[in-house]
């Protein structure tokens, strides 16, 4: 089953080798482990594993016999975009390659200094862009053809996922350069944020962190390349719009499949404190610190991380916009709905396969 290398990366970075390994209990499928994408490994340059510039592939059957025109998925871990790894959710990227698909499943630098660092969304979207870039050696290696891909992830991952495909539509908006080498033929988001600057967004998340607001508006700030407790609230809110992909969304974004939970609400009367003794603020302040002059609700509906203001927006983005879209609001908790509902599995392969199709 191994394949000769031809990896065509950075002089450092290890050839490519496919030794698949059958999957336990899995008749159809194989996964190859630990496959470099670009230089940045363990101990040469990555001082955790969980941002060395490596992924998992899993293949429908055995190398040679695998269809040439098998669709392909690049699934983008979530996890805040602060923690998480390419091991995430393999159960469900097992059961994709036995429904024929090839799955690539990486790793990407975290904005977490125990898990290698306080990186950015722009680096983060870099590495995506390095991974797609690897995609014809990839090919060339498995024998397969991926002219066109499908992208896709959960949570932060399928934020990563939309800003990426959307950016090779609407380049000038981030303006990172990311040669996009292969095209989204479509983009998969299970509970990502579409919105980061929103209110809503900002309300959910910090009541997830339980009032946490540096844990969680200090994240934000270092991932959209600010820094906190020097950059004023407005300066940071502009920053998050901007990688928000709702900003970057317009008639030439690629078909956009869509998976969003609802479970329950917080009340905005709700209060947090900012660090020195700062006085107590409601939620419902946040309208007014990103310079919203609608009046606060008095709720914002959410998943119990996301607020689903964001499914709203999004699916209404995609109406205004005229792009192809698929979409679900489930009365399940974050990222969860893919397990506890079923059907929505094949619901998800028939939309990937009918995209990637086009």
């Amino acid at each position: 089953l191994s394949v000769a290398p031809v990896f065509a990366g950075d002089a450092d970075t290890p050839p490519l080798r496919l030794s698949p390994v059958k999957i336990p209990a899995c008749a159809k499928a194989h996964v190859c482990k630990d496959l470099p994408y670009g230089a940045r490994l363990v101990g040469k340059g990555a001082v955790h594993a969980n941002v060395a510039q490596t992924y998992d592939l899993y293949l429908p059957g055995n190398i040679g016999e695998i269809e040439r025109s098998a669709p392909f998925f690049l699934y983008v871990h979530g996890g805040a975009w602060s923690h998480g790894s390419k091991a995430a959710h393999a159960k469900l990227l097992v059961e994709m390659a036995e429904q024929g698909f090839v799955v690539a499943s990486m790793n990407y630098v975290l904005c977490n200094p125990k898990q290698g660092g306080t990186h950015t969304f722009a680096e983060m979207l870099a590495d995506i862009d390095a991974m797609v870039s690897h995609l014809p050696s990839l090919a060339q290696a498995a024998g397969i053809s991926i002219p066109r891909i499908a992208i896709g992830g959960s949570s932060a991952g399928g934020h990563l996922s939309l800003l990426y495909a959307y950016d090779g539509a609407n380049p000038s908006v981030l303006g990172l350069g990311l040669k996009h080498a292969v095209p989204v033929a479509c983009v998969f988001s299970d509970c990502g944020p579409s919105d980061i600057a929103s209110p809503e967004f900002m309300v959910a998340g910090l009541d997830w962190m339980k009032g946490d607001v540096k844990g969680w508006y200090g994240l934000l700030c270092v991932l959209a390349g600010g820094q906190y407790g020097k950059d004023d609230f407005r300066t940071t809110v502009d920053r998050l719009a901007k990688h928000s992909p709702i900003t970057l969304l317009n008639e030439k974004c690629p078909p956009t499949i869509c998976l969003f939970g609802t479970t329950g609400e917080v009340k905005t009367s709700g209060t947090f404190k900012r660090p020195k003794d700062s006085p107590p603020e409601t939620y419902a302040d946040f309208w007014k610190l990103v310079g919203s002059k609608e009046t606060p609700p008095e709720s914002v509906g959410m998943d119990g991380i996301v607020a689903t203001q964001n499914y709203v927006t999004l699916t209404n983005g995609l109406t205004k916009a005229g792009v192809p879209f698929a979409a679900r609001l489930e009365p399940y908790r974050h990222c969860s709905i893919l397990a506890r509902k079923p059907e929505t599995r094949p619901w998800l392969y028939e939309n990937l396969r009918k995209y990637l199709a086009k």
